[in-house]
């Protein structure tokens, strides 16, 4: 697709990779109204792609031009509910607070299922902030990595570019994490939307514990698989797949395919399992597939975390 103003130059394209949740615990809720969460993310090689383009001289001075393409773009909106468009449109007011405000126009090619809990719309603007920043070098890294919160829970996650992190306070405060070697993953994509207050709204009104303290090990033990695979929980998912028993039902098929450990990722509705070698993940999707009615959710190969 040709950029809408004219003939604008290519600043730069960056692929926003999709994370799962290996671990979300959620806590009370602080003064701010807004429950305490602590998080360990982990990047997969399912992505979107960005490409960001300044706008021609003859653009309107400052404006964000979306276009949204791929082979998911269904439900992504093309305007400023769109978190990279909203990304550019912080950016360039903070770096450009005077006059001479350029205008930029992305390219979204979409492959990350919208409302999944896979975090698309964070690692989109992430992205974005990343290919703006080297583009336009006139925000402090502190500075963008607040922005980065204001937008979105996981967008700071997304803009520092890192496989693995443990997140506190709403993704603001990230410690990155030396990574174990990558792993073969299906993420299991139903057609089921979730939003994330929803979800948080719904863990209010369960039996869940969402007080208690949560205990990792130290951040070396975390590059190790064995010691991840017990630590793998979502305080989020027992509540989601109880208003939605068809995804209760995916995770149990999911499971009986003997996974090292499967889980759902964030508010949901995506799914993943994570496997030993990929010949063992092979063997699972084909279990998976056969056990299903042939109208089941979309099925992604994936490796985290990368």
């Amino acid at each position: 697709m040709t950029p809408a103003h004219g003939a604008p130059g290519l600043i730069g394209t960056a692929e926003a990779h999709a994370k799962i949740n290996l671990r979300h615990r959620v806590f009370a809720r602080d003064e701010t109204g807004f429950h305490g969460v602590e998080t360990l993310l982990a990047r997969t090689s399912l992505t979107d792609t960005i490409s960001l383009f300044e706008a021609g001289p003859e653009a309107a001075a400052g404006g964000v031009n979306l276009a949204v393409e791929g082979p998911r773009p269904a439900g992504v909106p093309e305007g400023p509910d769109n978190l990279c468009w909203r990304a550019a449109e912080m950016f360039l007011e903070r770096a450009f607070p005077k006059r001479g405000r350029p205008g930029v126009h992305i390219r979204l090619e979409k492959r990350i299922p919208m409302g999944s809990g896979l975090g698309g719309g964070s690692a989109d603007a992430g992205a974005t902030l990343r290919l703006l920043a080297r583009r336009w070098p006139r925000l402090e890294e502190r500075d963008l990595v607040e922005l980065a919160g204001e937008i979105g829970s996981d967008v700071p996650f997304a803009l520092i570019g890192v496989p693995m992190a443990l997140g506190w306070e709403r993704g603001r405060r990230l410690l990155p994490l030396r990574p174990p070697r990558p792993r073969p993953a299906l993420l299991v994509c139903s057609p089921i939307h979730v939003s994330t207050p929803e979800a948080y709204g719904w863990l209010g009104r369960t039996h869940a514990d969402p007080g208690s303290a949560s205990v990792l090990p130290g951040a070396t033990r975390l590059a190790d698989w064995e010691s991840l695979e017990r630590l793998i929980r979502n305080d989020l998912e027992a509540s989601v797949l109880a208003r939605h028993p068809e995804l209760s039902e995916t995770l149990e098929r999911l499971r009986s395919c003997e996974p090292a450990a499967a889980a759902m990722t964030g508010s949901g509705s995506a799914l993943f399992a994570i496997f030993r070698d990929d010949a063992e993940r092979a063997r699972a999707r084909h279990r998976f597939s056969a056990s299903g009615d042939g109208e089941g959710p979309d099925i992604v190969d994936v490796r985290l975390p990368v």
